[in-house]
């Protein structure tokens, strides 16, 4: 006869080892994309097969749920682009989107590319994609133009003669949309 004892410590890890791989599953395989990095902008993120795996980078929803915008990025494609939703039924009558972008955190020149207008009966929309990596980006929506950005970037001025060495913000004031952060 077989000492049980022995086999104890044994049957233990064999248990222990059994639960560990009946969680395992194969992953699941890699999506084929049609673009990367610098090829995807300017490209529809649907088309590319990027919204397989797009995560939302920052949302701004308004405090009346009435439109809201997003941030997108595929970590796959390595690029962004923006997209509204809104409710036809409380949503401003013009809502434009646009994807703002600048290969300075701190300032410089803004380009945008956008959904332009929201038809009518239209409740969300998106914009063709850039590249990550070379641009920082933020979401835009508005209800003036689809080159209207409804908080462009902070200017700030310092005079020594008023303020010392503190500087004086003279932004515009956030109106007519909302942006997510600069990311």
């Amino acid at each position: 006869m077989h000492d049980v004892r022995r086999w104890g410590p044994a049957a233990a890890v064999l248990t222990l080892l059994a639960g560990v791989f009946q969680g395992v599953q194969a992953s699941p395989a890699v999506a084929d994309v049609g673009c990367r990095k610098s090829s995807c902008s300017g490209e529809d993120p649907i088309q590319m097969g990027c919204d397989a795996d797009a995560e939302i980078l920052h949302q701004v929803t308004e405090t009346d749920g009435s439109v809201a915008i997003r941030l997108v990025w595929s970590a796959q494609c390595q690029a962004v682009w923006a997209k509204v939703s809104r409710d036809l039924d409380t949503s401003p009558d013009y809502v434009y989107l646009t994807l703002w972008t600048t290969r300075d955190h701190d300032g410089g020149v803004e380009n945008y590319d956008t959904a332009g207008l929201l038809a009518d009966g239209v409740a969300g929309a998106y914009t063709k994609m850039q590249s990550w990596k070379t641009t920082s980006a933020k979401a835009c929506w508005n209800d003036v133009h689809s080159q209207y950005d409804p908080a462009p970037m902070k200017y700030y001025i310092t005079d020594p003669n008023t303020t010392g060495d503190k500087p004086i913000d003279l932004s515009l004031p956030v109106e007519h949309g909302r942006c997510t952060d600069w990311l």
